[in-house]
């Protein structure tokens, strides 16, 4: 699909007030119950691997439009909203200690509902090790959720911090989405220069040949990963041996920003990859982590010449939705108790009634549609203090 716009996602301090955060929650359920009614399990949790959507969703709720807890606050509010409701669909994971858990949460959930529970936890690790490894674009994950539907529908939303550049990158993923290919429906975040992307199609021929090389004695990849060091310390011996002065791929990222000594080949990881039938299994190899995927990336464009991808893949301005009720920061107004009360309520009477008259429903698409014509002052929307 295509995404356009920005978000930028500073790492920001601090808590949610709890009045707030309550009402967050409450509002928070109130939607997906309408969206679940009007759109069916699946397709709403569709909508949630859109990040243009969940940042509206978050920007509706009071969450800063800017801020890293845009992911972190609204994937939580969530979270428990939908723990307490029957509508088919639950959050697992989250962030830090929660990350890590989301195998255990999708074992419970699989007592109550009739899903694949074994595929689920194999999707959610897969897609940790897309986006820390296969993608490497400065940003370490800390944040990892699923959305998951009664029917086995899922969703991933997860996000990693640079603490350098103090910013947050989100990810969103669909479970139809090709996961070798553009797996992701959108990544927010400031776009970068360069990145190493093995899950873009232009890295395919390199990702072919990494297997064919774990397929291999792990001799010859070490052997192959002398080679690129020499290459990239400007061996002149081993240039003149291979007959170029410099890779036919060259780029500033391979030469500067990725330099040798940030890159390892773990053997014993290499050995265990010779079971990996697919670049998919390849990825989820105990061991095999971001250096040696970059090292067998560096192999696959210099030694093969391969072609990898370098470009960084971030691209997602729903800040109008800012003006629903406000923002934890004030921008681009604070947000007010008694009006955020009203409106659960009075969201709370359009969730009753929705389910006895179906003409409610055509009336909110009509409002819908009165309120995309709205010119908002969006300048307004200020970024948020760090």
């Amino acid at each position: 699909m295509s995404v356009s716009g920005f978000a930028d996602l500073p790492l920001h301090t601090g808590h949610v007030p709890p009045w707030l955060y309550s009402r967050m929650v409450k509002l928070s359920g109130l939607i997906v119950e309408l969206l679940v009614d009007e759109h069916g399990i699946r397709d709403t949790i569709k909508l949630f691997s859109n990040p243009l959507f969940f940042q509206a969703f978050n920007n509706m709720i009071g969450m800063d439009w800017d801020s890293s807890g845009s992911t972190t606050i609204t994937t939580a509010a969530l979270k428990e909203a939908l723990s307490k409701k029957d509508v088919g669909i639950k959050v697992v994971g989250g962030k830090g200690v929660y990350a890590i858990n989301t195998p255990v949460e999708i074992e419970e959930l699989g007592r109550v509902w009739d899903v694949d529970v074994e595929r689920l936890k194999l999707m959610s690790r897969l897609s940790a090790k897309i986006d820390n490894t296969a993608l490497q674009d400065g940003y370490r994950l800390y944040h990892h959720a699923m959305m998951i539907g009664s029917d086995g529908t899922w969703a991933i939303i997860q996000q990693g911090m640079n603490e350098k550049t103090r910013y947050a990158r989100r990810y969103h993923i669909w479970m139809e989405n090709d996961l070798l290919n553009e797996p992701h429906t959108g990544i927010v975040g400031v776009k970068g220069n360069y990145a190493l992307n093995m899950v873009s199609r232009m890295s395919s021929d390199a990702r072919v040949t990494i297997l064919d090389l774990v397929h291999q004695d792990a001799n010859k990849v070490i052997k192959d990963w002398a080679l690129v060091r020499a290459m990239m310390r400007g061996d002149s011996t081993i240039l003149t041996y291979l007959g170029k002065e410099q890779p036919k791929y060259y780029n500033p990222y391979i030469s500067g920003v990725f330099r040798p000594y940030m890159a390892s080949i773990n053997e014993d990881a290499i050995k265990r990859a010779r079971d990996a039938s697919d670049f998919k299994d390849l990825l989820l190899v105990r061991g095999l982590g971001p250096s040696t995927m970059l090292a067998l990336a560096l192999i696959a464009e210099l030694v093969y010449r391969d072609r990898v991808d370098w470009e960084d893949p971030a691209n997602v301005d729903p800040r109008r939705y800012t003006f629903a009720l406000g923002g934890k920061d004030g921008s681009p107004y604070p947000v007010n108790r008694e009006v955020y009360d009203a409106v659960i309520d009075v969201m709370q009477a359009i969730v009753d009634a929705a389910k006895r008259d179906r003409g409610l429903t055509m009336y909110l698409k009509h409002l819908a549609k009165v309120a995309k014509q709205w010119n908002l002052p969006t300048d307004l929307v200020r970024p948020t203090p760090p």
